[in-house]
């Protein structure tokens, strides 16, 4: 309650900074009694902030005008969708300082003559009217020819940094394994990143595999609040499962000649995993030397890796239960299917309906053929004429 952090009728040098301060406090320990994570409460806190600076006013202070203003600022400078996320998490705050349990209103009004109001609502917030609030083109699948041109100018790289004996070689390729897996198992950076040596599994149906049927993936996209969800990616392509094979085998090793095997999946030459800052520029570096636009990320290997699934046949649910999703309609917003396959998927149709039509045509063929021989039969038999009594003509 409010009146844990700010005892009324008590004078203090700076009243306002003091209440703020202490708002925040409380709103932390509120945060924290949901289970929030550390960095989703320290995003709030500092949205919390960022409206206060840009006002020079506190919360019992701020109005609708002071909140248009503030959003219209952000949006000039950020995505639709990050503007939506800061307009909730000032709702989150505001949704507790005017909560009557908190007693925030009461405390405000006798030390300010004003109180905290939610001044946010559907008129000047962004509307979420669909799934997906994301830039088209940011995060898409690649084409076929945009994959081969990315990884088909990693060996010949690798190969030349080799040969002149630069020391990025084991980095290269490192980054050909590591996006080999993004693009081959669906990971999010973060899954990637993470990964160590011993999340690769046997599968009793896929013993072709080896060690590498399937992938325990341990840090999944959490829902708020709750801890990193898991899920094992069953491997679907050989190829892949060469690279990640020959990669634990024969390049891997080479990080640890000087040091303890840490357990990592992916290293750095300096010890550790590889960050989330470090897997998008490596995915920078090899996307310029392809010559890909600038907008894609890493997160499109994923976009792909679901495209090609449901291009090969495989079940939504399936595609689903394999990238993590709650929902198929989440796994839907992933899918782009090429205008080949789409292409293709219509000529089978033409061709299903031309080929049922001319079996059509051929069975009432060989029923009006059957028909003309009975006709045939019956005008080459003798006519028996039969009148009176049996016996007698």
């Amino acid at each position: 309650m409010a009146t844990l952090y700010v005892v009324p009728g008590v004078t203090m040098l700076r009243p306002a900074e003091v209440a703020f301060e202490k708002m925040i406090e409380g709103f932390v320990a509120c945060q924290q009694a949901r289970a929030l994570k550390p960095d989703t409460i320290a995003g709030r806190v500092r949205t919390v902030r960022q409206l206060h600076a840009f006002s020079d006013a506190f919360p019992w202070e701020w109005n609708a005008s002071i909140f248009d203003r503030w959003s219209a600022a952000v949006a000039a400078a950020v995505a639709h969708s990050t503007l939506g996320q800061k307009q909730l998490q000032l709702r989150a705050f505001l949704s507790y300082l005017t909560n009557p349990a908190y007693e925030w209103a009461s405390v405000c009004r006798e030390m300010f003559g004003t109180f905290p109001t939610l001044v946010l609502a559907e008129l000047n917030t962004v509307r979420h009217s669909q799934g997906y609030v994301g830039r088209p083109s940011r995060n898409r699948p690649l084409t076929r020819p945009e994959v081969r041109a990315f990884f088909g100018q990693m060996d010949p790289e690798i190969a030349r940094l080799r040969a002149v004996g630069h020391k990025g070689a084991l980095t290269a390729a490192r980054d050909l394994a590591m996006f080999t897996t993004m693009y081959a198992w669906g990971l999010r950076r973060r899954e990637t990143a993470r990964l160590e040596i011993h999340d690769w599994r046997r599968q009793a149906k896929l013993p072709e595999f080896g060690d590498f049927a399937g992938l325990a993936v341990r840090w999944g996209k959490a829902l708020p609040g709750q801890p990193p969800r898991r899920r094992m990616v069953i491997s679907v392509w050989p190829w892949a499962v060469a690279t990640v094979r020959y990669y634990v085998e024969h390049i891997r090793p080479l990080f640890y000649l000087d040091r303890r095997d840490d357990g990592v999946m992916f290293p750095t030459e300096r010890g550790g995993e590889i960050s989330i800052r470090s897997v998008n520029d490596r995915f920078a570096h090899w996307r310029a030397l392809t010559g890909l636009p600038d907008y894609l990320c890493p997160h499109c290997l994923r976009h792909t890796y679901v495209t090609r699934l449901i291009e090969a046949g495989y079940d939504a649910s399936f595609v689903t239960e394999q990238v993590g999703h709650s929902h198929a309609a989440t796994t839907a917003i992933y899918t782009a299917l090429s205008s080949d396959y789409k292409n293709s998927k219509v000529r089978e149709f033409l061709d299903a309906a031309e080929e049922e039509a001319l079996r059509s045509a051929f069975a009432r063929a060989e029923t009006e053929a059957d028909m003309d021989d009975e006709f045939d039969t019956a005008d080459s038999q003798p006519t028996t004429v039969t009148s009176g009594p049996r016996g007698t003509r």
